[in-house]
């Protein structure tokens, strides 16, 4: 077991103690967050900068930026209290212990994927230096690697499916 192999477990033993120690309903509503966050902070952060334009006279760069921002912070904050609440609810009917036992689970599989990822994106190109032998030598880095490059054709087969429902402009034919 090399340097590599030990740093792996170690990142896996946190994201599960980080899952038991918060609960599932914690962090998926934490990870929802995110998500949504982003989504929403992408999708309206210029229609509130306009806003914030007009009414604070901020510059729109300036204002764009402070939409983003709030528009993402809130969200992912509304999300944490409700993860919160959510928690506080299920230990109230005696199912704290399964919330945590889920917790530590799905934080398990989100080091998993984490890992999987940060590997396979080292390895696309010539790995780093220092990073090499520690490949080469590794027991546990090979299949988190694999999982990485099955993560990522899945994701572009998933885009993919959803950008064949979009329509596709229709081109002028050339003379």
């Amino acid at each position: 077991m090399n340097p590599l192999d030990i740093a792996i477990l170690v990142i896996l033993g946190i994201f599960l103690l980080k899952g038991a120690w918060r609960g599932l309903l914690r962090e998926i509503c934490s990870l929802a967050g995110l998500f949504i966050g982003g989504f929403l902070a992408f999708s309206f952060h210029e229609p509130l900068g306009q806003v914030l334009t007009e009414s604070f006279r901020l510059p729109p760069t300036l204002a764009n930026i402070a939409s983003f921002l709030l528009l993402f912070l809130l969200t992912v904050i509304f999300f944490g209290v409700l993860g919160f609440l959510l928690s506080k609810f299920v230990k109230l009917i005696f199912l704290g212990g399964f919330n945590r036992v889920a917790g530590a689970v799905f934080g398990l599989g989100e080091g998993v994927l984490l890992i999987a990822i940060a590997l396979f994106v080292a390895t696309l190109g010539e790995a780093p230096r220092f990073l090499q032998p520690l490949l080469k030598n590794s027991q546990l880095a090979p299949p988190f690697i694999e999982l990485g490059q099955q993560a990522l054709d899945t994701s572009r087969r998933i885009f993919a499916e959803k950008e064949g429902f979009r329509q596709q402009p229709k081109q002028v034919p050339q003379k």
